[in-house]
Formats: structure tokens, sequence, C-alpha cells
């Protein structure tokens, strides 16, 4: 029946009694439409509808906050359990994001009216979690009115169920009030809650002191709330103990600045830590899967807390024995068989790394590597997401060489997780791994040889490759960038989707501000000119575009004309209007550099004639910036001048004498170039191959044939190392051809050029930077 002129169809049943509805393409593609049905619809079609809650948050989100969101609050309350426990899972996708105050109002009183009408199960669970989730986002004033109240009504109730989501919304109420509202109106029912008869109200306000413990004042922790927790660590119940541990040591970390003048920390928390570290390494030197769960469990605890209680209770250590007992448990937890162990061992890795990097950093030899190479695929993620503040501390002093080994292993990991998590920091570990040279230490040289390999996963991964090697290039060392980072930036923005190109290219301007050999940088220049703003299709072209607006940042004005510009303007003439639009909407960016250069005022003209609306729009806008542009800032100059200093002193043009040597080496340089793109990290790509031909046009005038240089990449480093040879004795055998390339090269008329077109059709597809 149709719903408010939404057609929704709904069948009796499938051959097994199983009730189906259909939604339409109005009701799937619509918020508003899809709101009407959760208003109107039947439960069944309410439950279709909230099942794609989450791609109606994921592509309409501000739609689905203002409209849907609200509805599902007023009118949960009346639909029946399954609906409502439907409508929790949904706003599970909500509490976790930062939505407006009055959405965040809507959905805590729309949980309360639930809470209030469900005695227990399912739902009062689901939905009570909602609330708590949801409370750091309500108002202060609406969190005093509305929840302090009935959260207090039931901490006080004889039902098992209130009092637990009292105690569970107790430890919520931490970020939404203030350290003495909290103390005021929560800590004596806090307290009381701690001796419920119940193991699980008492396990749950455990767990929240955790939090509430870091925000009170130390006086409150110190004689209200570490003896209460103390008690609890004799609890019966092992959830109860292992929720106390986490307290204690959380808070403990939080108030460690007064560690040295707090009794507590001495008489209580340095011997409990000291008597769990022994129990730990005991059971963790054991075979864990004979160990009974509730040992397993403050195992597991302990490892989650290690690095808090450590932080906390260091600076007690008087005596050597202090750190033997501290550092054999984590070494026999890095060590043990239980996964979920050494995933939080890899966890705290950077907190250990602060306590003992001054102190004492041989007394965690080996950890790091341990960790680094584990079985574990979740404990390697884990550490790869922290190794940047691992690496900060240790990456000077004698674990250095442990430190590169490790992000060498988790920068090449076979799994693409650990790979991601450790390439999100790779420019900030090439800066704080810098050998003294300032480049990346040799060590990570690996890195860069499987740099192919990392590109090879999804686009997301290729996009933050790129955006980290743009980041990194000036720490990369010049040959590094030649060999294996320009061509892999190259065959990223040919291959890949239009995010990771513009990426690419961006990253590849920068990589080649910092090649300090000029002619190695005019050479792949050259490529980008040839290949990309030449290119047979039209998005080669924008990207050249897309180039050149990133130069005009990176680069002098003069250099900019000198290797950008030139191109750049004949592309005026492009036959694709997206070209041509794009050429016109970086005018603004390029008037310094190239207002004095002949053709640019006449190529305003002539895009405020072209045949394009779009084109002559944005030509119009680009003249009028040109009319009233009045010359560069004084601050603009300046930049301008240190920027033509540095590239003066950065960019290197070898001498006369050594032109020989430097041609044969650049003749090297692009076959390398090609050949390294054929390699991945187990071996080369079968079937690829990779040309580079040098013509003379001076030459061509004689119908002198162009020699054509070819190499097969069948395999691993091996058939490179000998490719390379055979291309060095392939170069010296075709001299003649070498001169008159690199003297047309010194005159910046050199071509690059793929093979002959009598060679095209034997191979579907090149291979490489020049590909």
């Amino acid at each position: 029946t149709p719903i408010a002129g939404i057609p929704v169809t709904t069948g009796e049943g499938d051959a097994q009694g199983v009730e189906y509805v259909v939604l339409n393409d109005d009701v799937l593609t619509s918020v508003a439409n899809a709101t009407l049905v959760l208003l109107d619809g039947s439960d069944l079609e309410r439950l279709a509808v909230l099942f794609q809650f989450p791609q109606f948050l994921e592509h309409c989100p501000n739609d689905t906050l203002q409209i849907m969101v609200p509805e599902i609050c007023r009118d949960a309350v009346r639909w029946r359990e399954d609906v409502q426990m439907a409508a929790a899972e949904a706003l599970y996708f909500v509490v976790n994001m930062e939505v407006p105050e009055a959405v965040a109002k809507r959905i805590c009183i729309a949980s309360l009216r639930i809470i209030q009408n469900s005695e227990s199960g399912d739902v009062f669970d689901a939905w009570g979690e909602i609330l708590s989730m949801m409370l750091p986002q309500v108002r202060r004033s609406d969190v005093l009115a509305l929840v302090v109240p009935a959260t207090k009504d039931r901490a006080l109730s004889d039902k098992v169920e209130f009092r637990r989501l009292a105690a569970r919304i107790i430890g919520s109420l931490n970020d939404a009030l203030t350290a003495e509202e909290v103390e005021e109106q929560f800590l004596d029912q806090a307290l009381a809650i701690c001796d419920d008869p119940d193991s699980s109200v008492r396990a749950m306000i455990a767990q929240s002191l955790a939090s509430v413990g870091s925000k009170l004042p130390l006086r409150v922790a110190e004689f209200h709330l570490w003896p209460k927790l103390e008690k609890l660590m004799s609890d019966s119940n092992s959830r109860v103990r292992a929720a106390a541990l986490r307290a204690i040591a959380k808070s403990g970390e939080a108030h460690r600045a007064d560690s040295s003048t707090s009794k507590l920390y001495r008489t209580m928390l340095l011997p409990m830590f000291m008597k769990e570290c022994v129990t730990a390494g005991k059971v963790a030197a054991q075979d864990l899967r004979t160990v009974d769960d509730d040992t397993y469990l403050m195992l597991e605890i302990f490892s989650e807390v290690y690095g808090y209680f450590l932080v906390a209770v260091s600076s007690l250590f008087n005596q050597d024995s202090d750190w033997v007992t501290a550092l054999n448990a984590l070494r026999r937890m890095v060590t043990c068989n239980g996964p979920t162990v050494r995933h939080w061992c890899a966890f705290n890795l950077p907190a250990v790394a602060h306590v003992c990097g001054n102190l004492k950093p041989e007394r965690i030899k080996g950890v790091i590597q341990a960790l680094s190479t584990d079985s574990d695929v979740e404990t390697r993620a884990t550490l790869a997401s922290g190794i940047h503040e691992t690496t900060a501390i240790l990456a000077k002093g004698v674990l250095r060489e442990e430190v590169l080994r490790a992000v060498g292993e988790l920068m090449t990991d076979q799994n693409n997780q650990v790979r991601m998590h450790a390439l999100t920091h790779f420019a900030n570990l090439l800066d704080l791994l810098r050998g003294e040279d300032g480049t990346a230490a040799n060590e990570l040289s690996p890195i860069f040889d499987n740099l192919e390999m990392i590109s090879q996963e999804s686009w997301r991964t290729q996009q933050l490759l790129a955006e980290q090697l743009k980041l990194a290039a000036k720490m990369i060392p010049p040959e590094t960038l030649c060999m294996h980072v320009a061509p892999v930036l190259f065959l990223m923005a040919r291959e890949s989707t239009y995010l990771v190109r513009k990426a690419s290219i961006s990253a590849l301007i920068s990589v080649v501000r910092y090649i300090p050999d000029a002619r190695r940088r005019d050479h792949i220049l050259k490529h980008f000119r040839q290949e990309w703003a030449r290119g047979k299709v039209y998005w080669t072209r924008l990207a050249y575009v897309d180039g050149c607006q990133e130069a005009t940042m990176i680069f002098s004005r003069k250099l900019f004309r000198q290797l950008f510009a030139e191109e750049l303007l004949l592309m005026v003439n492009d036959p694709v209007p997206n070209v041509r639009l794009r050429l016109a909407s970086v005018y603004p960016d390029i008037i310094g550099s190239c207002k004095d250069l002949p053709g640019f005022n006449s190529n305003i003209t002539q895009l405020m004639e072209d045949k394009d609306p779009q084109v002559r729009s944005a030509a119009v806008d680009a003249s009028q910036l040109v009319l009233k542009w009045t010359g560069t800032t004084a601050e603009e100059e300046k930049l301008d001048v240190e920027k033509e200093q540095a590239e003066n002193a950065f960019f290197v043009v070898k001498a006369k004498g050594g032109k020989k040597e430097q041609r044969d080496d650049s003749t090297k340089e692009a076959s390398n170039m090609n050949l390294k793109l054929g390699e991945g990290r187990t071996g080369a790509m079968p079937g690829r191959a990779v040309s580079f031909s040098n013509s003379n046009p001076a030459a061509a005038a004689g119908a002198t044939r162009p020699t054509v240089v070819t190499h097969s990449v069948l395999s691993g480093r091996g058939n490179w190392e000998g490719n390379a040879n055979q291309a060095a004795n392939e170069d010296q055998d075709s001299s003649v051809m070498a001169d008159q390339a690199s003297s047309v090269d010194e005159q910046g008329g050199a071509k690059v050029s793929l093979q002959s077109e009598d060679d095209k059709p034997k191979r579907k597809r090149m291979c490489g930077c020049f590909g």
C-alpha cells in the first residue's frame, strides 16, 4: 500500500513463510521519503529502512541527522522491541560522530524514555549504551537537568539492571561534568555501589572509576577511591578484580606528577605493581592454553595497563631489582603464546620507551624487534600505529639499529593493514631516522626497493603513499628519488584514480625540487612534458596543469619560467575544453612568473574568445585579476629571492670536463628508472618490457635511424643488475648516439620516446616511468 505517496511493495511471504518487503527506489534514494516510511509504515517496513540507515548516514549525513534521527527519537518509544533494537543499532553509527547539540539532546531523551519503559533485556542494555556514549556531546545544563536525577534514582533501585546502568553512566558523566560536580553529585553513591551485592554492578562501577578517578583530585583518590579499589582487588569475582586493577593503574598514571609526595604511591601502588609483575611473569611463562579463564583474564588486563602502571610508579624504583622485576614481566609477556597479551604489549611500547629510553634502554633490547616480527597481524599493526612515538625516543640511542630494522620490517610487512599504519607516519619516521648527512638512513633502503609493491595496494594506500613521499622528499637521497620514487609516482599517476593522480603529481614536483643534479632533474621533467603535457589522453594534460600549479608554490619564479612556463602556455590550443578551462583557472597563480612572457596576454585574449562558455567565463575572471594585479608584495618578493638563492645553492650543473661521464650516467639512469618499475618485492612482473630511446633531430634530417635500447624485466634483483650492466654495455656500443643525445640535451632538445611504431604491436602496454 502506498505510504504518503511512496510506493512500498510488501510480500506475504516466500516459500519458507518468511515475510519480506521491497523498498522502492524513491525510498532508498531520499532521506525524506524514507523518514515517511518510518512514520507511517508497518514494523516490517521500518526495519527495512533502519537496516539502510548506515547508507543514508554515509551519503546524506546532514539530512539524516536533521530529518531522520529526530523522528526515530520521537517515535521509537512506541515501536515494538525488535524495531527499537534496530533503531539502537542504527544510532550506534551516530553516537561516535560529532552531532549538533539539539540532536544529542533528542537522542538522550529518547534513551531515557525507552529505558524507563524497559525492565531489562537487550533493548534496555542497548539504549543504555546509546545514552552513555552520547552524554559527552550533551549540553552540561541538560545533563544536570535530565540525566543526573535519573541516574541517582536508578542507583538506589532494587533492580540490578538499573543499578548497573547507573554505574555505567557515572563513568560517562566524567566528560560531561566538572570534577567538582562529579564529586558532589556521585562520589558517595559510587563508593556505595562498590559494595553492591551483585558482582556485575561492582565490576561496572570499578570500570567507571578508571575515568572518574583520573579526573577527581588526588586527595579524593587517596582517601576514598584507591582504598575502595584495593578492597575490590580481593573480590571473589575475577571481572571485578580486573576492572579494579585497570582503574588503579589509569588513575595512578593520571596523578603521577605527585607520586613522590603521595604516601599511597609508595605504600600501595608500587607494591601492587611489583606483585602483579611477578604473577604476570610466572603466568606468561606457561602455555596459556592450559591456564584457567580467570588467570588469563588478569594477565590480559595487566598487559593492557602495564604501560600506565609503569609510568605511574617507575620514578619510585630505588633498586636495580625493581627494574629487573618490571622488565622481566614485559619480556615474558612479549614472548608468551597469547596473541592478545602481545597485542597489548605493542600498545604499551611507547610508554615503555618513555620510561626506559633515557634510563635503561638496554633493558628492553630485543623487545621492539620481537614485536615487529610477531606472528599476529594485530600485534604488528598496533606496533606500527605507534612506531613513530617509540622511534622519537629511541632513534638516537643504543637501540637505533633495532628501531631501524623494526621500521623496515613494518613498512615491508606482508599484511596491508600493517604497512598502511606504518605508512601513515612514513615522513615523520624518515625525519627521526635521518643519517648524519641529513637524508634517510641507508638501513631503510629496503623500503624504497619495495615501493612498487606498496603502490599496488588500494587507491587510499596509493594516495597516502604519495602524500608521505611529498613530505619526505627532502629527506630521501637523490639517487633514491631518481631510481625509485619518481618512477613509482609516475606509475601511480598513470594507472590509478584521480585523487591518486593528483597526489602523485604533487609529490613528483616536490621530488624534482630535491634532485640536486640539474640534468637528472631536467631529464625527469622532459618526460613529464613529452608524455603528459603532450599526452594523447586529456587527463594526462590536466595532470600537467595541476603539476604546474603545484610548482608555482615550490619553485622560484625564475626557475618556474625555465622549467614549466613554455609548455604550460602552449596548452591554450588544447583540443579538449576541460584542459583549456583548467589552464584558465591557474592563470592567477602564474601572473608573477609569466606576466612578462610573450603570449601570456594573448593567451588570455584567446581563451576569452573560446567557443566553450565555461572557458570564456574563467578567462574573463582571470583577465580581471591580471588587470588588478599591481605586482608582488615585499613579502612575496623576499620569499621568491630566498627560493632562488636556495635553488642556486642546491642545484649543480657539472663542468664541461665531466660531460662525458655525466652523459653516460644520464643514459643509464633513464634505463634504470624504467627497469625498476618492472621489479616487485619478490621479483619482476613477467612479460613486461621497457624501452628508452634518444634521437637527435639533427641526425634525423640525415635519415639516421634512431637507436632503441630495450630491456625485458624477467625476474628479481639479480636480473635487474644484469640488465643494468647490459644497458651500460649497449650504451658504450652506441656511443655516437649517446654523444648526440647528450649534446642536444644540454640545449633542452633531446627527446625521450617510446619504441618505434614498428615495435609497439609486440606488447600490450609499457611499464615504467617512460611507459
